[in-house]
């Protein structure tokens, strides 16, 4: 009786075992081979919110990673994202894009004779397109049509900059950690100068970032990201070392290989501390004395341009080395940079003897607050658009110190001498303190106004004819589109 209940209990319990193969499991695999995730995924279109049209416009600016971009269209024809466009299927776009300022500025008294300042000008007035080839493949190409980079003199005299054409290039990232960039762009180097340059916090940038730091020329480059944007690197080869080393009496130096990494050390340690972020930067030049005028770099004021430092004669190389912060916490921000670049002197005495190098420094320290609560970014996003959201838009007020200084090294204590073959160059600088506020109306228009006391180093260079200090005002309206 106990093996027959025991059995029956076996055979009761082993036949649902048996049909569960018969239908359970092909039931299970339907949902299985649905596999929807897939379609969530491409349905990152959530964000339909246009990010601002002046995203980064420089070779070294990385896109902002909070910005969700939609995934690219199926159809044809005109479209409105980033920037006014047209479509032609999901393997070819092209975008037009437009970058106005128009200033106001003023100076010391008189500097409308002496250095032939005007108090409006149409300070940058560049058109350009951009676009992408397929998945991998992006271009840009960008003119200057009136950019105020030279003197009111030298602009009578019939001078222009040495090339209105800005960013000329392609980026190829079929490797995601080893992009290569081709074309003209910006050379790798610097905080502020690598920063898009309607993304600026001030009217102008600062004195190191016009005049030491490389800017634009053609060569090829290596770029990548890694641990989400903790490590970032740039490296490349180019023919010259930028348009900053560049004017009408300099010639530059030639082939320039150039490096820039960031990093986030700090990361995950607090919250305040996850956007800090560290630069370093490094840039090797050759230099010749092919030609006859001296070419070093110079020194300029701000504002009216009157030249505080005169090139003196170089040959060999110039080594630029440089360090920064990039630090946001909420609506506030903090960035400082310092820049040396050494100038060696072979054979340039006047008995052809080698000279102590030519010594070009800069430093600057800078600081923002977004009085109506938005969060940093460059651009400033207002979370109130004043045309079309009925609020005030974005306001934020800044401040930045800053110094330009010009020597040479090992002067032995020696007498000193502004004269492009001395033996010790005699010191010359700038130094600048700058506040300012930025009102950003919405993502296409934005005003500044910037009031900066400036004191030039060294009587005989000041454009003041006491060397005293003099104060400069000005005012920018920007358009982008």
């Amino acid at each position: 009786m106990i093996a027959y209940v025991l059995a029956l209990t076996i055979v009761s319990a082993g036949a649902p075992v048996d049909q569960a193969p018969a239908q359970p499991p092909q039931q299970a695999q339907k949902p299985a081979k649905e596999k929807k995730p897939k379609k969530d995924k491409k349905e990152k279109k959530a964000k339909k919110e246009k990010p601002a049209p002046d995203l980064p416009d420089d070779a070294t600016d990385e896109p902002d990673p909070q910005v969700v971009l939609p995934p690219p269209a199926q159809g044809k024809g005109f479209e409105w994202e980033q920037h006014p466009g047209i479509r032609f299927g999901k393997h070819f776009n092209i975008e037009f894009e437009a970058k106005l300022q128009e200033d106001y500025h003023t100076s010391y008294a008189g500097a409308e004779q002496v250095a032939g300042l005007e108090d409006w000008e149409l300070h940058r007035n560049r058109i350009g397109v951009l676009g992408n080839v397929g998945k991998h493949i992006e271009f840009e190409v960008e003119h200057e049509f009136t950019e105020h980079e030279l003197s009111e003199k030298d602009i009578e005299a019939g001078v222009t900059p040495k090339s209105q054409w800005k960013d000329v290039r392609a980026n190829f990232d079929y490797i995601k950690n080893a992009q290569i960039q081709v074309g003209k762009f910006k050379i790798p180097f610097g905080l502020d100068q690598t920063t898009g340059v309607t993304h600026n916090d001030f009217v102008y940038r600062s004195l190191g970032a016009i005049y030491l730091s490389p800017g634009r020329d053609i060569g090829v480059m290596v770029h990548g990201r890694f641990f989400k944007r903790g490590l970032n690197y740039w490296v490349g080869g180019f023919e010259h070392d930028g348009d900053n080393a560049k004017s009408k009496k300099i010639e530059g130096g030639d082939q320039t290989f150039a490096g820039r990494v960031t990093f986030r050390p700090l990361r995950g340690v607090a919250p305040a501390f996850d956007l800090m972020e560290f630069g370093v930067n490094a840039a090797l030049t050759s230099l010749s004395d092919d030609n006859f005028r001296p070419n070093g770099l110079r020194g300029r004021t701000v504002v009216s341009q009157d030249t505080f430092y005169e090139p003196v004669y170089v040959k060999g190389h110039r080594t630029r080395t440089g360090a920064d912060l990039d630090w946001t916490i909420g609506p506030a921000s903090v960035r400082g940079e310092f820049d040396q670049v050494l100038d060696t002197r072979d054979g340039q005495g006047i008995d052809n003897a080698t000279l102590p190098d030519a010594r070009y420094r800069s430093w600057f320290v800078s600081g923002t607050y977004l009085l109506t609560g938005e969060h940093k970014a460059r651009p400033v996003k207002a979370d109130n658009d004043f045309i079309t959201g009925g609020g005030i838009g974005a306001i934020e007020i800044a401040a930045r110190m800053e110094r330009l200084f010009f020597d040479s090294v090992e002067t032995n204590g020696g007498p000193v001498f502004a004269t492009p073959r001395t033996l010790n160059i005699q010191p010359s600088g700038d130094k600048l303190f700058t506040i300012g506020v930025n009102w950003t109306l919405n993502r296409f228009l934005k005003i500044q106004f910037d009031v900066i006391h400036e004191q030039v180093e060294g009587t005989y260079r000041n454009p003041i004819p006491d060397g005293s200090a003099f104060w400069n005002k000005a005012l920018r309206l920007q358009i982008v589109l």
